[in-house]
């Protein structure tokens, strides 16, 4: 006697639906139980509610929900804080815990393969790459080596509005003051503005270029990374301009530090009396310097670039 295909069909999926509704509930009896949060649509769990502008769709939750709630995204549980006491539990009381970060497009196709201070994984290699960040660019010392950097753009900044004011133009002045930052920030880490004037850099164009660009791309929110089943297809194409972007970064980079060795890149950091974080990092590099004190953690040019990528969107 033949079963028929569809009533053969219809009882798979039968069979693999109760499979599922079993092993799903078994699972939450042995799990604490999750903070309040808004029911998800199916596969795809809250991500279509987060609309355009997330930070303000999370504040409205958080008013209604509590100041901790549970978002699942795609096959991902999200636990968000949504309240500055809340946020101290993860950042500071139970840091340690919360350090790594699960994988995701940005950190395997952006950070070299999850080699910078943001997305490597918790321990003690991660823990030196944020001292040597925080030593060299956050330190009183490094505060004070870069003092050179924040006083010219800060002068420049100025000297701009003053300029503005004569003619009778009207300024954005929020604006202008996170170019200045922006500025400063680059310059002691690359020796180079991410906004800079016509003409007055080599390769300007082309380094703030590449920045916003990566600023826009690292925000976007790819689905593949909380939905398996939809990331070999790229969706949403941001795989593709994280590679292409990339490649753009690896080799302005390789250029910039190649130039560093030969003494033919002329930075402000020479000419100020500053050292930018590069200069030290590639200072490090020739002195076969290891992160660690471990053979196999010695910094290498791939590590340079990661932590200026990270320095860089921060």
């Amino acid at each position: 006697m033949e079963i028929p295909l569809p009533l053969l069909l219809s009882t798979f999926a039968i069979s693999v639906t109760i499979c599922y509704v079993i092993l799903f509930f078994r699972a939450d009896m042995g799990r604490a139980p999750l903070p309040p949060g808004p029911r998800g649509w199916p596969v795809l769990g809250n991500l279509p509610q987060l609309g355009g502008k997330t930070h303000k769709t999370l504040h409205e939750m958080a008013r209604l929900y509590g100041p901790m709630l549970r978002l699942r995204f795609g096959s991902s549980l999200v636990v968000v804080a949504g309240s500055a006491d809340v946020a101290k539990l993860f950042l500071r009381t139970h840091d340690a815990k919360f350090s790594s970060r699960p994988p995701n497009s940005g950190g395997e196709h952006m950070a070299y393969n999850y080699q910078d201070v943001v997305f490597a994984p918790y321990g003690p290699r991660w823990r030196a790459m944020r001292k040597v960040c925080a030593v060299n660019l956050f330190s009183a010392r490094a505060l004070d080596d870069l003092r050179a950097f924040r006083e010219w753009e800060a002068a420049l900044m100025v000297r701009c509005l003053a300029d503005a004011a004569a003619a009778g133009m009207a300024v954005a002045l929020g604006k202008a003051a996170n170019v200045c930052t922006t500025n400063a920030l680059s310059r002691a880490t690359v020796g180079l503005r991410v906004f800079a004037t016509a003409g007055s850099e080599l390769g300007a164009e082309e380094f703030n270029e590449i920045v916003l660009k990566l600023i826009e791309v690292g925000g976007v929110l790819n689905v593949g990374d909380f939905v398996p089943a939809l990331r070999w297809l790229d969706p949403q194409g941001v795989v593709a301009k994280m590679k292409k972007l990339h490649r753009r970064f690896d080799d302005m980079m390789n250029r910039i530090i190649a130039e560093r060795r030969a003494g033919a890149f002329a930075t402000t950091a020479s000419e100020e009396g500053g050292k930018d974080l590069i200069g030290l990092l590639l200072a490090m590099v020739q002195e076969d310097k290891s992160l660690t004190g471990a053979e196999e953690n010695k910094i290498t040019d791939t590590d340079v670039k990661a932590l200026i990528l990270v320095n860089l969107l921060l």
